[in-house]
């Protein structure tokens, strides 16, 4: 590979691999405390929902929830948490759907199946190729 083959790395999956570690790093995500995360940033009064960092998945969708139960005068109960789950996997796959559809007009792009064994040294050397490191001193 020389340098002008390849003008970027494109990690890819079967889509049923991508779901499953959206779900888990979304898992990931609440049990490591995202609702509460929120919850402290709504509560100082400076942030809203319309800035940027409050637009990002999964903030998006535990703002609304709060927003939501607070309209009805009470805390977020399991069904709330429930669907916060299913509406941000949802958002992220989407997401994760745009990059990929925005990444396949990428010109000399390199795709390694990221599902494989091995393929951390193909992305390492890909990324050698693209951006060498400086030899010496």
């Amino acid at each position: 590979i020389r340098d002008r083959d390849v003008t970027g790395v494109q990690t890819c999956a079967l889509p049923i691999w991508l779901h499953q570690r959206i779900e888990r790093r979304f898992d990931q995500m609440l049990a490591e405390g995202l609702v509460d995360e929120v919850k402290r940033l709504r509560a100082t009064g400076v942030l809203h929902a319309e800035l940027p960092s409050m637009r990002c998945v999964g903030y998006r969708q535990v703002w609304d929830m709060l927003e939501q139960a607070e309209q009805m005068g009470r805390e977020p109960n399991a069904l709330d948490l429930a669907q916060l789950r299913e509406r941000g996997i949802a958002a992220t796959r989407q997401l994760a759907k745009r990059q990929l559809t925005w990444l396949r007009g990428m010109p000399g792009r390199h795709i390694v199946a990221c599902d494989q064994a091995g393929f951390v040294p193909q992305v390492l050397r890909l990324a050698q190729a693209v951006w060498p490191v400086p030899r010496g001193g």
